[in-house]
């Protein structure tokens, strides 16, 4: 956990990780499938985000994502992956995050505790080396993952403010985001949504590269679906849009 000061500059600061709103508006089962492309034109490829049965005695949800490029952009790239975030079941924080990825033959891996105290630490595999990457903390921590569905769960009002650590891509950021004034509907393979968006900007905690700038648009809805989201690659602009939803027949509270 952050330190009591620190959490208290933040908050006033008005900018944190606001606070879980409810029941989770996600159960068991829920799959979610997204079509990939770069720079709106190249189809790049899939990913799958699933919410699993609990474990630890129900204290645990783990929530996992699998990504896969088309034939066609691995000409350019191969890669097949995936990442699971374990959250607390209650509090939908996360407690461990792991992912691996193959790309073009070679393994790459991270696996990061998150419920533990003192600076971020990240263990990683790049082929046949491996290390561990550290980064003090700035504020609470979150996973891209576990993020997404967080987000579901909180109420996303105009001018909130977020703030707080990431692990993402590898790499250990510093996010900053808002979320944006007034309604956008977006259309995709999986419908028409009434969405609020939220716009951030991700650094990172060594310093080191360029700020990237990622958008989320989530569905109005009781469900609160994450319909697509936007951000920067090496190879330019990439987008993720909701292709399909499946979801056991259970209407959860909003």
């Amino acid at each position: 956990m952050i330190s009591a000061a620190l959490a208290l500059a933040l908050a006033a600061a008005g900018c944190g990780l606001p606070p879980v709103a409810g029941q989770a508006p996600f159960v068991v089962g829920e799959s979610l499938a997204y079509d990939l492309d770069v720079m709106g034109v190249v189809k790049a490829g899939t990913v799958t985000l699933s919410v699993e049965p609990p474990i630890a005695r129900g204290t645990l949800l783990p929530l996992r994502a699998r990504v896969r490029n088309t034939s066609v952009f691995a000409k350019a790239r191969r890669v097949k992956g995936y990442a699971l975030s374990w959250v607390d079941a209650s509090t939908l924080r996360p407690q461990r995050y792991r992912d691996e990825v193959d790309e073009d033959g070679v393994r790459k891996s991270t696996d990061t505790r998150l419920d533990r105290p003192g600076p971020i630490l990240m263990e990683w595999r790049l082929g046949d080396r491996r290390g561990t990457t550290s980064a003090p903390r700035a504020a609470e921590v979150m996973d891209l993952l576990s993020t997404i569905y967080y987000l579901r769960a909180v109420r996303l009002e105009p001018g909130t403010r977020l703030c707080f650590d990431l692990v993402a891509n590898r790499r250990i950021w510093r996010l900053e985001g808002e979320v944006a004034p007034g309604r956008e509907k977006v259309e995709s393979a999986a419908g028409t949504f009434d969405t609020v968006r939220v716009d951030a900007v991700l650094t990172r905690a060594d310093g080191a590269g360029p700020r990237r700038p990622v958008h989320f648009w989530y569905d109005r809805g009781a469900r609160h679906l994450p319909v697509a989201a936007v951000s920067e690659i090496d190879l330019g602009p990439a987008r993720a849009m909701l292709a399909r939803v499946t979801a056991p027949q259970v209407t959860p509270a909003d």
